[in-house]
């Protein structure tokens, strides 16, 4: 990993340590996705992707119900270099939610940045 990006992430870890139940970091993206999608994990976030790195991971969140984000917000692909996942909501219309608190915290936290 780059040490920007690694800055970037402690960074996000001490912004959220105390807004979360609990933090895991999973060194495998599509893994980690998964998780997501089977909402054992609420989100997932990195930087610096590659698409080998999440291509399977992209499919099995949109069919989850769940989102994949750029850090701006907008859909991502698997050509994306940086995602927000994020599971299906429990209830309409609190989709988007969850990945807009979660970037609006890296963003005061000068996380998106590497």
């Amino acid at each position: 990993s780059k040490e920007s990006s690694l800055l970037a992430s402690s960074k996000a870890v001490t912004a959220l340590a105390s807004r979360v139940l609990g933090l895991r970091m999973v060194a495998c993206a599509s893994q980690a996705m998964a998780l997501v999608a089977h909402s054992k994990f609420a989100s997932y976030f990195s930087w610096d992707l590659n698409a080998w790195d999440v291509a399977a991971g992209v499919v099995i969140v949109e069919e989850s119900g769940g989102l994949c984000s750029s850090f701006d917000g907008t859909k991502a692909d698997i050509s994306s270099r940086d995602m927000i996942i994020t599971r299906c909501p429990d209830r309409s219309g609190e989709e988007g939610l969850l990945r807009d608190e979660l970037i609006q915290v890296l963003k005061d936290n000068d996380c998106l940045q590497y």
